[in-house]
C-alpha cells in the first residue's frame, strides 16, 4: 500500500512539472533585425492604407507644443503608377494636403488658399528605385529604411506594452532630420519570427488587419532639438481605394499659391 502511494505521489509529481511546463509559453528571441525586416517587408507588400493619427509637435527654443488630428490615406507606387496620399486635418483647424503623385494640393480653408506643388520629380516611380536610390520622404523611405539610416536598439527598446523602438540615424546628413524613432507593434514582430520570418502571414491574418501596417508611431527630431510625433490608430491595410481620393477640385474665389522650386 505504502509502495503503490508512493508511486501515486511521484507520478502526480511528473505529471505536475509537465503541466508546468506545457503551460509556459516558449520564449521568442527577437533581434534587432526582425523589428527592421518587419516594418520594411510589411510596408513592402503594402498596396493601400487608412489610419487615424495624431500629430504632436514640440517647438524647443520656444518651450511650446501643437497638437493636431485626422486621418491619412495612402495608395503605394505599382505598376509604373506614384505614390498617392491624402491627409485631412480635423483640429485644431481643418486643412487638406492631397497628392496624386504628380501634384500636391495644401487647402486652408480659413485662409482660403490652396498651396499647389508639383511633386513629380519626387515621387515619379521611374524616377525613383527603391533598391537604388534614397527615399527623400517618410511615405518612401519605411520599406528601405537600413539603406537610409544607422539603426540601433536604444538602452530601453521596448515600452510598458512590450512594443520595439528603433533608433534611427541618417547615413547622409539631411537638413530636417537629425533622429528618427519608430515604434513598431509587439505582435506584427512576435508572428513574423513564429512563423519562420515569412512576412506573409502577418500581412494577411484574417483577423488582424492593423498588423500589415506594424507602425504605430513616429517621431522626428530635427537638429534645432524639435520633435514632431505621429501616432497612428484604427489602421486598416489593403483595402480598395479609388484614385478620385487623390484628386482635388479647388474651389472657387480660392487664391491658388505656387511656391517657388527649390
Amino acid at each position: 500500500m505504502r509502495r503503490m502511494l508512493r508511486s501515486i505521489i511521484a507520478l502526480m509529481i511528473v505529471m505536475t512539472a509537465f503541466s508546468a511546463e506545457a503551460g509556459t509559453p516558449a520564449k521568442i528571441n527577437v533581434g534587432l533585425q526582425d523589428v527592421v525586416d518587419t516594418v520594411e517587408k510589411s510596408y513592402r507588400a503594402l498596396n493601400t492604407l487608412t489610419a487615424d493619427f495624431f500629430q504632436r509637435s514640440t517647438i524647443a527654443r520656444e518651450n511650446r507644443e501643437l497638437r493636431a488630428e485626422g486621418q491619412m490615406f495612402l495608395k503605394t507606387a505599382a505598376d509604373g503608377d506614384p505614390l498617392k496620399f491624402r491627409f485631412d486635418y480635423f483640429r485644431p483647424t481643418t486643412q487638406e494636403i492631397v497628392s496624386n503623385g504628380k501634384t500636391m494640393w495644401m487647402y486652408l480653408p480659413e485662409s482660403r488658399k490652396v498651396l499647389l506643388s508639383d511633386v513629380s520629380f519626387v515621387f515619379d516611380p521611374s524616377r525613383f528605385n527603391p533598391d537604388r536610390d534614397r527615399a527623400s520622404n517618410f511615405l518612401q523611405g519605411l520599406g528601405r529604411i537600413s539603406k537610409d539610416f544607422l539603426i540601433t536598439p536604444p538602452s530601453q527598446w521596448q515600452d510598458m506594452e512590450g512594443n520595439y523602438i528603433l533608433e534611427l540615424t541618417p547615413r547622409r546628413a539631411t537638413a530636417t532630420i537629425a533622429k528618427l524613432f519608430i515604434l513598431v507593434r509587439r505582435d506584427a514582430v512576435l508572428l513574423f519570427v513564429q512563423n519562420n520570418r515569412d512576412i506573409t502571414r502577418v500581412i494577411n491574418d484574417p483577423l488582424r488587419h492593423d498588423l500589415a501596417f506594424p507602425v504605430l508611431s513616429t517621431t522626428v527630431v530635427d537638429h534645432q532639438g524639435n520633435a514632431t510625433i505621429m501616432e497612428f490608430s484604427n489602421i486598416k491595410a489593403n483595402a480598395i481605394m479609388s484614385d478620385q481620393l487623390f484628386e482635388f477640385i479647388i474651389p472657387a474665389g480660392v487664391d491658388v499659391v505656387r511656391p517657388s522650386p527649390p
